[in-house]
């Protein structure tokens, strides 16, 4: 699955989770702010549900970009200083034995997609759905603009809709002069002024509020989600928290008197019982009839901090969730002991033995979970390709193992770059140059030209000659594979100042205790990703 399609499956989960979680935390908390005499107005409580759905279809991008500018790599603050030994190659200090070859698996059947298939069956049956209700809204259109007016102003049309439907209101996206907001009244209301009056009145206040606006909004999120329960039932509370904080509107406007708004709406109440359903997102006065004629005769004081205080704690909860499910989506963090299978599955016979510990976990999981890590390490092992054979004869010819390969994955994502280059490393330290990203003074030890003339740091194959000889005097010098990075990293001045001064030879003790950097730390980690690039996958 490509990157594009991955954050797309990531962005709609973290929707759908915060989604669920937000309306119940919401419905929750308005339950026992009710017990505890904490009510909201009709209009806070629908700006607390809408502010919650905001919430939830906001979070998932939010989180996603601020997660994208989290830098994967340390920052160039470590002194470097690589080993000075001689102006010639020295000659290798280390040989590896004869390495047997490993037989090639069979190739293993192509497993089926699964969560392809489920995406593709997700994505039509939330197109059609999508598809069936925009075209139930074309149809209306077309039945309104046949219909007799009653009344246009401006670009808001009052019609007279069929005999046996109710009262309801609709936005439709148009260019001027076409009226866009529409009123639809019954016939028979026209023998009733005052009734006539207030349902227009009601109607009109859905425009106002832009009930019939964001009618699309869920009307999309019904197709999108058409699988969730709890995205439905949002959906109608919001449609049944609009009809409330219309009536309240209203009453509070002083534009209509409780006794005779309470008989208009018992009124389409009862026309409703055999009306044809109305298209998804329209706006209907015939809702849930008893409680919205009791608020009729409550008062509920404005409290805005109320409602505020209620989003906000909303919010607390679904921040680090939206961070937690976009994290599970992209991809499950690998454990210890899944790190520690995978390096011994991955073994190879003479190759560098990867000691997994906490710190390598840490920057496996940078790589294989972070947008910037997996960025960096696809483009590694896309550059590698081209160099990768000639880089492994060279390493060949002087016994050296596979793994060190990692060394230039990580310090330049195998691509050949000046000193004065901005593209990313991942070593800490000053910058060198080249692939293998050697600094000037180590260079021209190794038998290399630089200076303003000629950088010979940008030739690949010389530069990969001089790293083969300092691997191999390293390992010459040390014995011990994780030492030698350390000090290619660091300086062999440094190494030898922390063995002699701990006595320690254990690199994760030395890192955990702070006199290493962890740069051995991101050479094994991406040890394990050149071993096993599906983890990329």
């Amino acid at each position: 699955m490509s990157a594009f399609w991955r954050e797309l499956a990531t962005g709609y989960v973290s929707v759908a989770v915060l989604l669920t979680v937000g309306y119940g935390l919401l419905r929750t908390a308005l339950a026992l702010m009710g017990r505890l005499g904490l009510h909201l107005s009709a209009r806070q409580t629908l700006w607390a549900g809408r502010a919650t759905l905001a919430l939830a279809l906001l979070l998932p991008p939010v989180c996603m970009s601020v997660r994208g500018l989290v830098p994967t790599g340390p920052l160039f603050t470590f002194d470097r200083s690589v080993v000075r030994l001689t102006t010639r190659l020295p000659e290798p200090a280390w040989n590896a034995g004869p390495r047997a070859t490993a037989p090639r698996s069979a190739e293993a059947p192509t497993s089926f997609p699964v969560g392809l298939a489920v995406a593709l069956l997700l994505g039509t049956a939330a197109g059609v759905h999508c598809a069936r209700e925009l075209r139930q809204h074309l149809r209306l259109l077309r039945r309104l603009e046949s219909q007799p007016r009653v009344r246009q102003v401006g670009r808001v049309a009052v019609v007279l809709c069929d005999s046996e439907a109710t009262a309801f209101s609709t936005w439709f996206p148009r260019a001027a002069p076409h009226p866009s907001a529409w009123v639809a009244v019954p016939p028979h209301l026209l023998e009733d002024p005052a009734g006539l009056r207030m349902t227009v009145l009601h109607e009109l206040q859905h425009h106002r509020q832009r009930d019939t606006v964001l009618a699309y909004v869920r009307l999309l999120l019904r197709g999108l989600f058409f699988w969730n329960p709890a995205v439905h039932a949002f959906e109608r509370w919001l449609a049944t928290c609009q009809e409330l904080a219309c009536d309240e509107a209203l009453m509070s406007g002083g534009k209509a008197r409780p006794h005779d708004y309470a008989r208009c709406l018992l009124d389409a109440a009862l026309r409703a019982s055999g009306s044809p359903p109305l298209p998804a997102g329209v706006t209907g006065m015939a809702h849930p009839t008893t409680r919205r004629i009791e608020m009729l005769f409550q008062s509920r004081p404005s409290r805005p901090h109320r409602a505020i205080g209620l989003v906000a704690a909303v919010a607390l909860t679904l921040v680090p969730l939206a961070l937690w499910a976009q994290s599970a989506t992209r991809g499950r963090a690998v454990t210890l002991a899944e790190a520690q299978a995978l390096a011994r599955s991955s073994q190879r016979e003479g190759d560098i033995p990867v000691v997994v510990d906490e710190q390598v976990v840490a920057k496996l999981n940078q790589f294989v979970t972070t947008p910037k890590g997996r960025a960096f390490m696809k483009k590694a092992l896309t550059n590698l390709g081209p160099h990768r054979e000639a880089f492994m004869r060279t390493l060949r010819a002087r016994g050296l193992p596979e793994g060190l390969l990692a060394v230039a994955m990580v310090e330049s994502a195998v691509t050949n770059m000046p000193e004065t280059s901005t593209n990313p490393s991942l070593a800490p330290g000053l910058r060198g140059a080249g692939v293998w990203m050697f600094i000037p003074s180590t260079a021209r030890q190794y038998g290399l030209q630089v200076d303003a003339e000629r950088d010979e740091r940008l030739d690949v194959a010389r530069e990969t000659e001089a790293a083969a000889a300092l691997f191999s005097a390293l390992h010459g010098r040390y014995s011990d594979w994780r030492l030698a990075l350390a000090a290619y990293n660091q300086g062999e001045e440094k190494v030898d100042e922390v063995l002699r001064t701990t006595g320690v030879r254990d690199v994760s003790e030395l890192t955990r205790a702070g006199h290493l950097n962890d740069y051995v730390s991101i050479v094994q980690a991406g040890i394990l990703v050149l071993r096993n690039p599906q983890l990329l996958d």
